[in-house]
């Protein structure tokens, strides 16, 4: 330690050391150099930061201003800087002998890592962790809210890191399902909705890993049974060690070994406190707060204690929001209801976030892009809310998010406080929020319709949507729940069809189209039928279809009446072209294809690059028996790939040159094929589960070692399609490699 100056002294030189000089002036910094962030980084109340930096003050070694935090709210807080006597001081201090140097061969760190901080008082338990962690699979890290789980759980992974083992992290919140969690943990490769199919890949490619889940008690009774079945899968499979973090009672993963976060000893708890106070002081203050961490850090100089062995809740209640202004308590009322973080900017009263952040009230994500109240305070506060504060809060929060919401995040929580508002017109709502959000936000969907079906009095169309994402997501259980609750028969009849389709019922799903064509307007009927022809022309492997199987989509199409009206007349034309020109190319009539892309071209409005396409997959085809044309067909498709303006018939028409390459040059078509958007989100249509059917399929032949994972998963997308027969045919290819 340098003469002249106290342990807490140095350790905050060393940790302002760090950050250049040229912040000095600027307008937005860091909140680490804030009093919080200081506080946090040494793992000590802010108030025991006082004297040791009025004395670095006093001593012309840093100097104190007002700024604005980065993501930290409007209001400008004290932030401190280095003088150029302290930036003297500070490069004469050299290593830094409280922290232990890492091993040459160290982990990476993945995902949402939180910030780490000085550890008091922990090491037994960190020990009998870690000896745990090695003996077992999965461990689950157990206690009160606020008692240190997530910081135990850091200074493991900081643990296993220094073995060089790789660590992913994740947060889950209500709305988190696996597979949210999975993109939270940095894991960027496409993600199959086939179970048997996930978990072998991960336990494939991250086997020498650690995964941590923190929060895992947040995760809803949506999710979490898939969550469990694919964790015990992947610990059947020898996968990556999982450990979990979360509050009692885990009923739901029985007999994972655990340990139990105690409250802190006496001896270990007082050193959250600084030095400031006696020592006699610091430890009547500690017993009384039971020497529970979070309490301490709550703890104010001017605020009574409780009576001894109080229970921790009741502290919190009676003395610790007691001090709020009603301002402040009003602005922090506002995010006690939230489902997940924040951006700070978009909190209700923003001008409160930096005063909860001073008093150790919030908690933020690893990159302190977002902020949520410290789950303790939150608890609290929510349990003493009666329901008729909590409605009153949820129509104000509609109102604010109305103004504010940007992102598809933003929507989530606007959808979110409507529900809980009971807002008029939910329906409509939640069918807005289903045709905008599904793709991305499926996980975030479907906890929040099971929500807006217990408010409702009239659920039927709740139970619609419900069941439409959990076809999407490929849940046959889930949509089960819901079906016998549709009452509007064409709604039923869609889903029942659908279900049928994924559980690979061919009989029930051709009752159900029949049905259909029977039900409801002309416009539904035309969908229905260019939908039902659509997926009996894809429902193969083979570029061939036999002569009955043509004759039945050509009946389909039979049943189908061009509108009057022009718009609607236009867009049937279209769609029924693009289904003969495919019929004629399977039948190799090229020139009556080329006649139907002549009629496309006709009808205004009729993107150009959409009839090129069309050419490119006719050549394709006939190059087949005329080899000499391939380089030519090979050209043209590329050309007219790069004229496609969605991205949907992009990866499409890339797909039928991977496939035609597929046959003559497999080094190109894999070139080709990394070019393809991957499947990363949730497919809202048959039309993008036959995509993603035809992504997985390419990727099983062009990749060995992923060949099982990838048929797996091509089968469950091709009965989301609508298309069992396919998935019949590569479950037998799949079978004969078992």
């Amino acid at each position: 330690m340098s003469s002249g100056l106290s342990l807490p002294q140095e350790r905050l030189l060393r940790c302002l050391g760090q950050y250049s000089q040229s912040i000095e002036k600027a307008w937005d910094v860091t909140r680490e150099i804030s009093l919080p962030g200081l506080s946090e980084s040494l793992g000590v109340v802010r108030s025991a930061l006082n004297v040791p930096l009025t004395g670095l003050e006093k001593q012309g070694l840093i100097f104190k201003r007002m700024a604005h935090v980065i993501g930290g709210g409007s209001r400008r807080r004290n932030v401190y800087h280095l003088t150029e006597q302290g930036r003297i001081l500070f490069d004469t201090l050299g290593e830094d002998n409280a922290k232990q140097r890492k091993s040459s061969s160290v982990g990476l760190p993945f995902g949402d890592f939180p910030q780490s901080g000085e550890i008091h008082g922990r090491s037994s338990v960190i020990e009998e962790a870690i000896s745990m962690y090695n003996e077992q699979h999965c461990i689950i890290l157990s206690g009160l809210p606020g008692i240190g789980k997530t910081t135990v759980g850091l200074a493991v992974a900081n643990e296993i890191l220094g073995t060089g083992s790789n660590i992913r992290w994740t947060t889950a919140n209500e709305f988190s399902d696996f597979e949210t969690l999975c993109q939270s943990m940095a894991i960027t490769s496409p993600l199959p909705s086939d179970i048997g199919a996930l978990t072998q890949q991960l336990a494939k490619q991250h086997k020498d890993e650690t995964f941590i889940f923190d929060d895992v008690h947040m995760i809803s009774e949506r999710h979490m049974p898939k969550f469990l079945s694919i964790c015990r899968q992947m610990e059947q499979l020898q996968g990556p060690k999982m450990i979990f973090v979360g509050r009692e009672p885990l009923v739901s993963f029985g007999k994972v070994e655990r340990i139990s976060i105690p409250p802190l000893e006496t001896s270990e708890a007082i050193k959250l406190l600084g030095s400031n106070q006696s020592q006699e002081d610091r430890e009547h203050i500690a017993e009384r707060l039971g020497g529970h961490p979070l309490a301490i850090l709550l703890y104010k100089e001017e605020a009574s204690l409780p009576e001894t062995n109080e229970d921790i809740q009741s502290y919190v209640e009676e003395v610790v929001l007691s001090t709020l202004d009603d301002s402040t308590r009003s602005g922090l009322d506002h995010l006690v209801l939230l489902p997940r973080p924040i951006e700070a900017k978009k909190a209700h009263d923003d001008e409160v976030v930096g005063t909860l952040d001073d008093s150790a009230f919030l908690r933020w994500t690893s990159g302190m892009e977002k902020m949520e109240l410290q789950h303790l305070i939150r608890n609290v506060r929510r349990s003493t809310m009666s329901r008729e504060e909590q409605l009153q809060l949820h129509k104000q929060a509609v109102t604010h998010w109305e103004e504010c919401a940007e992102t598809p995040d933003d929507q989530i929580i606007l959808l979110f406080h409507r529900i809980c508002a009971e807002s008029d017109d939910l329906d409509t709502y939640c069918s807005s929020a289903y045709d905008t959000l599904v793709s991305t936000h499926s996980s975030a969907l479907s906890v929040l319709f099971e929500q807006a079906i217990e408010t409702s009095q009239q659920p039927s169309h709740l139970h619609y949507l419900a069941a439409k994402v959990a076809l999407d997501r490929c849940e046959p259980k889930h949509v089960r729940r819901h079906f016998d609750s549709i009452e509007e028969e064409s709604h039923f009849n869609e889903i029942d069809m659908g279900l049928a389709y994924l559980e690979g019922r061919i009989e029930d799903a051709d009752k159900a189209i029949a049905k259909g064509l029977e039900l409801g307007t002309q416009q539904q009927k035309n969908q229905l039928a260019l939908s039902a022809a659509s997926r009996r022309l894809d429902d193969r492997i083979s570029s061939t279809l036999p002569k009955g199987v043509v004759n039945e989509i050509k009946r389909y199409l039979t049943k189908i009446i061009l509108p009057n009206e022009p718009e609607q007349r236009a867009v049937t034309v279209v769609a029924l072209t693009m289904v003969q020109h495919a019929l004629a190319l399977i039948e190799e009539n090229f020139t009556k294809a080329e006649t139907l892309r002549a009629t496309l071209m006709s009808v205004g409005g009729v993107d150009g690059a959409l009839v090129m396409g069309l050419k490119a997959k006719s050549l394709l085809i006939e190059s087949k028996s005329q080899p000499h044309q391939f380089s030519t067909a090979v050209e043209h498709t590329k050309q007219a790939i790069a004229m496609q303006t969605s991205s949907i018939h992009r990866d499409s028409l890339r797909l039928s040159l991977v496939e035609a390459l597929l046959e003559t040059d497999e080094e190109q078509a894999k070139v080709e094929f990394l070019q393809i958007t991957k499947p990363n989100i949730s497919p809202n249509s048959v039309a993008i589960h036959r995509l993603h059917a035809r992504w997985w399929m390419c990727k099983s032949l062009l990749e060995s070692s992923m060949r099982q994972i990838a048929l797996k998963e091509a089968i469950t997308q091709h009965r989301a399609a609508g298309c069992p027969r396919a998935a019949n045919e590569l479950e037998a290819r799949l079978h004969s490699l078992l």
